[in-house]
Formats: structure tokens, C-alpha cells, sequence
């Protein structure tokens, strides 16, 4: 099977374009078994994304929480939530991104009363739950709104998008509108300067104690950021993105193990190998023949 995945940017933001200027949705009928290793690893981007799980389990993450989501639920992920889904054994999950002027031009009072105190709010998602009667209504309406993205009409997806914010805001929106002062976003925006400095000195050697300086916080404050939006620390993840940059090398290059370690800043090769083999499940030359070509 072809193996997807998303392309993002060095403070992980997703680069694909969700819809048109004119008409600012999208829809994908995807299956997690298509990501490589069924993740779709962590990104954000500035749509309001919703989820439905038709077949199979998920699990979710979103800025220092975790959900399992099962055949039946949906999940609601909001503007600028940092989060990664995973299926193991695959699942279908049909989603739709909208930008939240989609619902109403931010001028407008609906916008004001409806949709800014969602976006503003400190709540990064919601689970819907297929069990729960609140959620009920609006899985619903979810599940048409993704019925007339099949259909491709605009007309129809529009009206559809609106009867399912309709309906998430009443059973959801004061959930919302309580936490409107609470959102972590400088977390955020520290991770991402952290981030955008490792992906800029990845090949070097690096401390913590540079990573944390890069944004201007103490190493306790680094670590806190880390936990609260990728349930990682930044040493971790610094390995995490030396061993994906050196998975691409492999595949794009006939460079030597040795070379492509080195160069991502790994010095210590039996090292380099152990944690390659552990992430990818095959040492990097296995990997290389495995899935160049």
C-alpha cells in the first residue's frame, strides 16, 4: 500500500492547503494504515479539523493528553492544537478541515458570540463520544457533514458544516466559553521556538541547557513546555528528528550508515543503530533495501 503522510514545517505546522481562498474546506477519506508506521505523526495547523472513527480504534494526543477513540466516536481538534493520531491495526477516519471563517466572516456578530470563544478558549479538542447523549447529535450531524463532502456540493457542505457547529456549540460551546482566558498558548509558541531550533542545529551537539536558551526559558521551564505539548522532553525529541532526518538520507542517498550518523549528529555509531532499529524496526541498511525503490 502506498504509504502517506503530511509535510509540515520546522515548528511543525502542516504546509498543505486545506480547500481554496474562496472556499476554505476539505475533506479526506483516509485510512491510518496508509501513514507509515499508522500515525499521523505531530503537526497543527490554523483549520478547526473534526474526525470521525468508522472502523477501527485511534489514539489521540493533543497538548499533554491522551484519548482512545473507537469505532463510532469523533474527535473535534481546535485552531492551532498540536496533535498526533495512531492505529496500529489501521482505521478508516474520514475528516473535514475548515478555517473559521468558513462559518461566519470575523466581523460578524455569529462570529463574535459562536465561534471566537471556541478558537480564543483554552480547550485544544473534545472527544465525541458515540455513548454519550450530549456527543449524540453531534456525531450526527459530523457524519452528514462528511456525507455531503462526498458528494462534493458546495452548497451542501456548507449548510451542513453550519448545522454541525449549530449543534457542537450547544452541546459543547460553554465548555468552550468557561475556559476562554485558560489556553497555554505561550507553551506553544516556546515549543515551536525550541523546535525550530533543533531542526536548525540538529547536526550539532546540543544540550538542554542550549535548547531551553533558544527560547529564552530555564531547563525546568523546557521541560515542562515539552511534557505539556508533545509528552516528550527536548533531548528526546532532538533524537526523534536526528533519526527521521537520517531515514530520509537513506532513502535519498547512497551515503554510508557512518557518514549519515555523523552528518545528523549521532556520533556514536552502535548507538545510532540500536535507536534506529528501535523506531523503524530494522537496522538502517535493512531499512534502506526494504524501501528504496
Amino acid at each position: 500500500m502506498r504509504q502517506a503522510g503530511i509535510i509540515t514545517d520546522e515548528t511543525m505546522r502542516e504546509l498543505c492547503a486545506h480547500g481554496t481562498p474562496g472556499f476554505p474546506f476539505a475533506f479526506y477519506d483516509e485510512d491510518l494504515q496508509q501513514f507509515r508506521e499508522g500515525c499521523i505523526d505531530w503537526h497543527w495547523h490554523r483549520e478547526l479539523e473534526w474526525v470521525f472513527v468508522k472502523s477501527g480504534s485511534v489514539d489521540c494526543r493533543a497538548e499533554g493528553e491522551h484519548v482512545r477513540l473507537r469505532a463510532g466516536d469523533g474527535i473535534f481538534f481546535n485552531s492551532r492544537t498540536i496533535h498526533r493520531m495512531e492505529a496500529a491495526g489501521g482505521a478508516h477516519i474520514p475528516n473535514i478541515l475548515f478555517s473559521p471563517e468558513f462559518l461566519a466572516p470575523r466581523e460578524r456578530q455569529v462570529y463574535r458570540e459562536a465561534v471566537a470563544p471556541v478558537t480564543d478558549s483554552g480547550l485544544q479538542f473534545a472527544a465525541l463520544r458515540r455513548d454519550n447523549e450530549l456527543d449524540r447529535p453531534v456525531l450526527a450531524r459530523l457524519e452528514r457533514a462528511i456525507g455531503a463532502a462526498e458528494q462534493g456540493d458546495g452548497l451542501d457542505v456548507q449548510l451542513a458544516v453550519l448545522e454541525l457547529w449549530r449543534a457542537f456549540w450547544r452541546a459543547r460551546g460553554k465548555e468552550f466559553a468557561r475556559c476562554a482566558a485558560g489556553r497555554d498558548t505561550l507553551a506553544q509558541a516556546r515549543t515551536r521556538a525550541m523546535v525550530q531550533f533543533i531542526a536548525d542545529h540538529y547536526a550539532q551537539k546540543l544540550t538542554l541547557e542550549q535548547i531551553a536558551r533558544s527560547a529564552g526559558v530555564s531547563k525546568s521551564e523546557a521541560l515542562r513546555c515539552f511534557h505539556k505539548t508533545l509528552q516528550s522532553t527536548p533531548v528526546q525529541f532532538l533524537l526523534q528528528y536526528r533519526l527521521e532526518q537520517a531515514r530520509t538520507r537513506l532513502l535519498s542517498t547512497d551515503d554510508t550508515v557512518t557518514r549519515i550518523a555523523v552528518e545528523c549528529g549521532v556520533e556514536n555509531i552502535s548507538y545510532f543503530v540500536r535507536q534506529f532499529s528501535a523506531r523503524y524496526g530494522r537496522t538502517p541498511l535493512a531499512y534502506r533495501r526494504q524501501n528504496r525503490g
